[in-house]
């Protein structure tokens, strides 16, 4: 009967923590801004770069890696580097230095890659094995890109570039919403001739810096593209392409290339990386596998195309049912440790925050989740 009764008292007390913590667990506990982060040995470490002895124990070799692949038409170099290993921004690191191709990043369809390991035949029991990847120059054409290719991309703008642009005054019919086909008429335009192709962006959200509240400028969404056809103080476009809805005072931009962007050579960064993602393109809360991500880093944080980097979740909070029973308070709540959800590869860089592709999304990419090293 003893033993009966100290099971009940011990039940009811896991029963009543349970309890208190779905009403309170979690929402009073946060990392202080500017405090020390106890979970920051979570988000990654600096690893050992490129060099003549490759440093093996941060290279894992994919168990499903081929002994030969060769490259077909549409791979990206990401996605040939993931056959490989399950590390891939370690792939400047495998590459054989004796081999007449010196770079890791040209690849062209047709071209066979051979992987063994490099000490394979002379490694004692202690010994670690080294990677090597080697390359049989057969392709021809265009090099593969880094990143699969998109074609919508954000950018962020100070308040003066965005206020100081042309801007679409209305279309013909002065429609709200204008589609591809249409007149428009553009006000505020300077140094363009006639012909020229101008980018239309949307003025969307401004984006702060969540440790320091910073205001880092204004996200704009791309809407499509237009040609001037006749320049004057009222000037005439034509929109001849259109990704999303366009409106009355969308602004005119110069183009970008970033497609050329996605050509960065893969690498992890040398220098320890503490950030956060401050917005998700074409999202409003979450995102996924090959989406952008905008974090607050940049030039001046020494971010660099081609910077492979992790994103990292929250620990979800949990009742410590054992020393929930001990403590007379109630409940005691404990946050788990941050958990890395993607890889986040930088295909372009600007002096405050940078711009990233997610891939190999485990679960949902979340705005405000933290970026460290891979």
């Amino acid at each position: 009967m003893r033993h009966s009764s100290a099971f009940f008292l011990n039940t009811l007390c896991i029963s009543i923590g349970a309890t208190l913590v779905l009403s309170g667990c979690g929402a009073t506990t946060t990392t202080p801004r500017g405090g020390a982060d106890p979970y920051d040995k979570y988000y990654g470490q600096v690893t050992a770069q490129a060099s003549d002895v490759i440093d093996s124990s941060s290279i894992i070799i994919n168990p499903a890696a081929p002994n030969t692949y060769v490259v077909k038409q549409g791979d990206t170099l990401w996605g040939i580097a993931r056959k490989f290993l399950n590390t891939p921004w370690h792939w400047p690191e495998i590459w054989d230095k004796n081999q007449r191709i010196a770079n890791p990043h040209q690849l062209y369809p047709g071209d066979v890659l051979t992987f063994d390991y490099a000490n394979s035949a002379r490694a004692g029991n202690g010994d670690k094995l080294q990677p090597r990847l080697r390359v049989d120059r057969h392709g021809q054409g265009e090099p593969i890109a880094t990143l699969a290719e998109f074609m919508l991309w954000p950018r962020v703008l100070d308040e003066a570039t965005i206020k100081n642009a042309p801007y679409i005054l209305a279309s013909r019919d002065d429609r709200q919403l204008i589609t591809e086909g249409e007149t428009i008429y553009v006000k505020n335009l300077r140094n363009a001739a006639a012909g020229t192709r101008c980018a239309i962006f949307h003025p969307n959200k401004a984006l702060h810096d969540p440790r320091t509240g910073q205001l880092l400028g204004y996200e704009v969404t791309y809407g499509g593209y237009s040609r001037i056809e006749r320049v004057d103080n009222t000037a005439t476009a034509t929109v001849v392409d259109a990704k999303r809805e366009i409106r009355k005072g969308d602004r005119l931009l110069a183009p970008l290339d970033d497609v050329a962007y996605l050509n960065g050579v893969i690498h992890a960064p040398n220098t320890k990386i503490r950030g956060d993602i401050v917005s998700l393109f074409d999202a409003e809360a979450i995102s996924g596998n090959h989406m952008i991500a905008v974090i607050n880093k940049g030039l001046r944080d020494r971010i660099e195309v081609g910077h492979t980097l992790g994103v990292y979740t929250d620990g979800k909070y949990v009742v410590d049912v054992v020393e929930s029973c001990k403590a007379k308070s109630g409940a005691v709540c404990s946050q788990l440790p941050p958990e890395k959800v993607a890889n986040l590869v930088i295909y372009k860089v600007t002096d405050r925050v940078s711009y990233g592709l997610i891939m190999d999304a485990t679960r949902e990419v979340k705005d405000g989740d933290k970026v460290g090293n891979p």
